[in-house]
């Protein structure tokens, strides 16, 4: 029975994804090329495009772990994890999550996928207009205690429980990477992009509290006072100060959010 042309694709993506037969006979065969050879071409040709997209992706963990390596990782990951959508940026978004798993006794290479995915995301994110120190200039002292921020609309906060940073680093300079080190506490790391570059930094507990706070839109004023409260053996007041000229001049806020009353 002929098939229509939708149930021919329908059978086609099938075996493209999971070797269903059921194409098989609609395929023509020479004698130089079986049509379950030409199938495999493109069976095999799928698995190696999205297999490039994430060698794209994560270029350091290529670097860190080896192609070989790489590559093995990169084809289960693609058995487990099919494409649904049209837009190959978006393939491999839980590949970070899936090398817990497949490298479960090196977790230092989770961190660096994420961390790879972290930057190359915040790359390509929309643009917005951050907030300067001209911006908020004509503040006055009063107006400060009502007055609410955001973050820049590509900022995060990692916590690293590896030298991840450290090994993202010397790998990027091609350099031999330290060895893996698991710290006793995690280091909280901010990912932002300022201008058209991606940036990230550590942060203290304090500093990690204060942009917490106003992720959550609460007002100034109150997250000094719950600094104060909080961190109670640092001088916060001189902290604040020197975080707020940071942010404005690494653009890590964004423009139009602050509202005195």
């Amino acid at each position: 029975m002929k098939q229509t042309l939708s149930s021919l694709q329908t059978y086609f993506q099938s075996y493209v994804l999971s070797r269903d037969t059921r194409v098989l006979n609609e395929i023509e065969s020479t004698p130089d090329l079986p049509a379950q050879t030409r199938l495999d071409i493109y069976f095999d040709g799928y698995r190696a495009r999205l297999a490039d997209v994430l060698v794209d992706t994560y270029e350091r963990v290529v670097a860190y772990i080896g192609e070989e390596s790489f590559d093995a990782a990169a084809r289960a990951y693609v058995e487990t994890e099919p494409s649904f959508t049209r837009n190959l940026r978006d393939y491999g978004q839980q590949f970070p999550r899936f090398l817990e798993t497949y490298f479960a006794n090196d977790g230092e290479v989770a961190e660096l996928a994420l961390m790879d995915k972290i930057l190359r995301y915040t790359f390509d994110a929309a643009d917005v207009h951050p907030l300067t120190v001209k911006d908020v200039a004509g503040y006055q002292a009063e107006d400060w205690d009502s007055a609410t921020f955001q973050l820049h609309s590509t900022a995060c906060f990692v916590p690293f429980h590896w030298n991840t940073v450290e090994i993202w680093q010397q790998v990027s300079e091609s350099n031999a990477p330290p060895v893996a080190c698991r710290q006793a506490q995690p280091g909280i790391w901010f990912f932002w992009r300022k201008e058209l570059q991606p940036h990230f930094r550590s942060l203290s507990a304090a500093e990690h509290y204060a942009l917490a706070a106003i992720h959550e839109q609460r007002p100034f004023g109150e997250i000094c006072q719950q600094l104060t409260e909080r961190f109670a053996d640092q001088d916060v007041t001189a902290l604040v100060a020197v975080w707020l000229r940071a942010w404005l001049d690494e653009g890590m806020l964004k423009q139009g959010e602050i509202d005195p009353v």
